[in-house]
């Protein structure tokens, strides 16, 4: 069953569209990610979910109900902003009870859902604290709570995480997820991060320029993806370009790729090749087979957990591949001549200049 539906939303300002004609279905329970660069539409669409800000065109329904014209107040949604948007004045139990008021809440109901919401974002303990008091991890935490105190019927977070720092931005990732969960709440959520949306999400809605590239899970997103702008966009890319002949990909300068998916295309092909760092294998010698493009090491750097060598392959085209920095092929030099095997169905094949 649907729970949240955006039918042919748009929103224009002037003659500029920001969200151009996006429907999409979200299911009771699901945590839906909208992932995409800067400026794309993904923030205009959640503060339309919120009735922050209101469509040209288009509807937005919640479990049936029609809310496209609903002030905020009206719409039972919980709203996480990237700022927290906490009120210093207030206490943390003042904060997290503050919506909770103004639905008409008081007394010991009231005592109960703030213990409740704080119990569940593990900050039992925390009510007489001030913001001021709390790390920014503890304060997104509170934010959370005030958010799911209400019981909405849909939490919108909107690049929640963005101000934390990477290690504490693992940790919350985690608490999030885990919320999630317990709760079973129907769930949007903004970024621009695409290892977070990944993580995440049981769906992800790749946008740009305020139209939808594609919606499916983390792993179709990832392996399968739909549009040239997807495939370059999510992962760490390396993107060649050649002709299609007798079922491999002719690249140029005597290199020839084999690609599950050039198979089915015809010869003379002009064809977009998409292959991941972490795809390629890297060694000092041939396979045996015949299969490894040749190249050379033109730089080389180490990162920790890997290590990424950029690899020139004839006179048009560098690749990077990462390794594991205590892995096989770690210790290559800068300048060492070197075999590149790539597995034929771990290469991505789009037609050129079609995106798709």
């Amino acid at each position: 069953m649907s729970n949240v539906s955006l039918r042919h939303l748009a929103k224009r300002y002037g003659k500029v569209a920001v969200v151009k004609d996006v429907s999409l279905e979200i299911a009771e329970g699901e945590f839906v990610s909208l992932l995409g660069p800067s400026g794309c539409g993904k923030t205009t669409i959640l503060r339309m979910v919120a009735g922050l800000i209101e469509p040209s065109d288009g509807a937005i329904t919640v479990g049936g109900r029609d809310i496209t014209r609903l002030p905020p107040n009206k719409r039972n949604v919980g709203l996480v902003f990237q700022s927290y948007a906490l009120f210093p004045h207030m206490t943390v139990f003042e904060n997290v009870a503050f919506g909770l008021r103004r639905k008409g809440e008081s007394g010991a109901a009231l005592d109960e859902r703030v213990r409740e919401a704080l119990a569940l974002v593990r900050l039992e303990g925390y009510g007489d604290r001030y913001p001021r008091q709390l790390s920014g991890g503890q304060q997104q935490r509170v934010a959370m709570a005030r958010a799911i105190a209400p019981r909405p019927s849909v939490l919108l977070f909107d690049e929640p995480l963005s101000n934390l720092d990477a290690k504490l931005r693992d940790e919350m990732q985690i608490e999030l997820k885990r919320l999630q969960r317990d709760l079973n709440i129907t769930t949007l959520f903004v970024t621009h991060d695409q290892a977070e949306a990944l993580s995440l999400s049981d769906r992800v809605c790749v946008m740009n320029d305020g139209v939808i590239q594609q919606f499916d899970t983390p792993e179709e997103i990832y392996h399968r993806p739909a549009t040239a702008f997807v495939a370059s966009f999510i992962g760490k890319p390396n993107r060649l370009a050649g002709t299609v002949k007798d079922g491999a990909v002719d690249l140029g300068d005597g290199l020839v790729l084999q690609s599950s998916g050039a198979a089915s295309l015809d010869d003379g092909t002009p064809v977009d090749v998409f292959i991941r760092q972490e795809a390629v294998t890297l060694s000092a010698s041939p396979d045996g087979k015949g299969t490894g493009l040749p190249g050379t090491i033109v730089l080389r750097s180490f990162s920790g957990a890997q290590v990424q060598y950029v690899v020139r392959l004839g006179n048009r085209f560098e690749v990077v591949v990462e390794v594991a920095s205590s892995g096989e092929g770690a210790n290559l030099e800068q300048g060492r001549e070197v075999f590149l095997t790539i597995r034929p169905q771990d290469t991505i094949i789009l037609r050129s200049g079609t995106g798709a």
